[in-house]
């Protein structure tokens, strides 16, 4: 494969990620090669020195002795495997084994592959099996899986590319150029040496990939980045200019105008009628809430609550359908957005996004936090407050509902069942973990306190351990994944009759429809709603 020389593998280890590769500063090193193989979430790491970004989907390979620092856990439950494994060299003529120092057949220390759905699902279902289970041995421990795994490394490492994807990987280093020098003095000469070609047909094809031409499209995104600062800070119109790229403040001043409609002073109190496009489901529920009418909202039909449907409905809210994982880039341009909010998945989509309007992002998960930061944006307090006194009075009403259960210790746990495992919701996570634990009082088993990540892995003998008096169950959703099959595992497991939940018909499902994704205010009352109904021991519905 790498050279003449020819070469073997030994599995050394597999280990599914832990917390630890969701916790911020964590550093994880590698004696032998290893595969990473992504299954669930996201998250930026530094691999030997280099900020990337992992994803859904995705095997990394990196080379012995690599190190890996976590930079951001993610905030989309990060899931995966890690598998270790050696190399040896076998001597010419004889069959002598000698250690052979492995390297990734591309430029670097690691190698990044997307893996299709088919092949993903094929892939985690052996690593997903128990490992008392035989067929789970022989499965990750013959070296076939290895070799399977390397296939995929190789294959990817074929496809070169061609001159034009060479030119247009030249065009967008000169954007993303321009991305991060934008408040410098930039030239069209400068952009077409970045791109390695004339500056005649620089702009030609710029202009062909972009539909604009390069100083077009950076006075664009310098334009963009002067009305984030005129939203999120108090300095005067004179120093945005400067930061922002443009060195006269009147042509500044004249332009904005120009192109926004109003004159920089007024631009912030004018945000509530401008084209705003919401990234997510939440931010969108919440504005409308506050009076703020979106002009469309990106979902994923498969996680959208149906009450957040209705609602968009109802407000004449453009709903644009895109994948799990995925933001589509083109989809969102097409709608012309006067400003983007919501949470991107990498830098790289955020950079791409900052290009095509004013970006609101790096906001919180948590239903509340989210209500104020949105509201001191578009300068709707009076309304928050409000919402916020009816959220407190539901929460205080549900809480005296509860108070028996509260009283009593009795322990309240969340199992995520997942296509290739399990995992428990942190006790002091953000979102739904906040609400049960923290604003109800509600109480986990002693075991889980450890917990540090939104969603921890969890083996049959720690649920045993948590061993809760009510447990909610969480299927997660996952495109082209099913969780029958480790729901019929989880029921048939000798563990689940010895839980005093089960025991007591007190496992209650919980749809990630509204428990996760449609935690908004009207979801945040249903969830209430359920929590009372299923916990409450005068209701006749407590018990499935």
């Amino acid at each position: 494969m790498s050279g003449k020389k020819q070469w073997i593998v030994q599995w050394k280890s597999t280990q599914a990620l832990t917390h630890q590769w969701m916790s911020i500063g964590e550093y994880h090193s590698f004696i032998h090669p290893a595969f990473i193989l992504i299954i669930d979430g996201q998250a930026i790491w530094k691999i030997n020195g280099e900020r990337v970004q992992v994803s859904f989907g995705q095997l990394i390979a990196v080379e012995a002795y690599s190190l890996i620092e976590v930079l951001e856990g993610g905030q989309l439950d990060l899931s995966g495997w890690c598998l270790e494994f050696n190399t040896y060299g076998i001597a010419d003529n004889t069959s002598t084994l000698t250690e052979y120092p492995w390297s990734v057949p591309v430029e670097g220390t690691y190698q990044k592959v997307q893996l299709t759905g088919g092949i993903l699902t094929n892939i985690s279902q052996h690593l997903s099996q128990e490992e008392a289970d035989q067929q789970y041995e022989s499965s990750i421990k013959h070296p076939y899986m290895i070799y399977e795994l390397l296939n995929y490394l190789y294959m990817d490492r074929m496809h070169q590319p061609d001159d034009q994807q060479t030119l247009t990987q030249g065009i967008i280093r000169s954007a993303e150029y321009m991305q991060t020098h934008y408040d410098q003095v930039i030239t069209r000469k400068q952009l077409a040496e970045i791109a390695g070609v004339s500056p005649w047909y620089y702009s030609r094809k710029f202009s062909e990939r972009f539909g604009k031409s390069p100083l077009e499209y950076l006075a664009s995104f310098r334009m963009y980045r002067a009305q984030e600062q005129l939203i999120f800070t108090q300095i005067n119109s004179q120093d945005i200019a400067k930061k922002s790229g443009f060195e006269d403040t009147h042509y500044f001043s004249r332009r904005f105008k120009q192109l926004v409609g109003v004159s920089p002073s007024l631009y912030a109190d004018s945000l509530s009628s401008r084209r705003i496009v919401c990234l997510s489901s939440t931010c969108a529920d919440i504005m409308i809430h506050l009076g703020i009418i979106p002009y469309a909202v990106i979902v994923t039909p498969i996680l959208l609550a149906p009450h957040q449907f209705k609602q968009f409905e109802a407000h004449g809210v453009k709903m644009v359908e895109i994948a799990q994982y995925e933001q589509d880039i083109g989809q969102i341009q097409q709608l012309e957005p006067e400003l983007l909010v919501g949470n991107v998945w990498s830098e790289e989509v955020r950079q791409q996004l900052r290009a095509i309007a004013p970006l609101i992002t790096s906001l919180s998960i948590d239903v509340m936090t989210l209500l104020e930061q949105l509201s001191s944006v578009f300068n709707k307090q009076t309304e928050a407050q409000q919402l916020q006194i009816q959220l407190e009075q539901e929460i205080t009403i549900a809480k005296q509902a509860l108070q028996p259960i509260i009283n009593a210790k009795a322990t309240i746990m969340v199992l995520r069942v997942e296509p290739f495992g399990y995992r428990y919701l942190g006790v002091d996570a953000v979102g739904i973990a906040r609400l049960l634990y923290h604003q109800l009082d509600l109480s986990a088993p002693e075991v889980l306190q450890e917990g540090k990540a939104w969603f921890n892995p969890c083996t049959f003998d720690l649920l045993l351990s948590a061993n809760p008096d009510y447990l909610f169950i969480e299927k997660r959703i996952i495109e082209q994944f099913s969780t029958e099959e480790s729901m019929n595992k989880l029921i048939d497991s000798d563990v689940w009759q010895q839980l005093k939940a089960v025991q007591q018909q007190q496992v209650f499902d919980m749809d990630t429809r509204l428990w996760v994704e449609g935690r908004g205010i009207q979801g945040y009352t249903m969830i209430l709603d359920e929590i009372t109904t299923h916990l409450n021991p005068t209701s006749k519905n407590s018990a499935q």
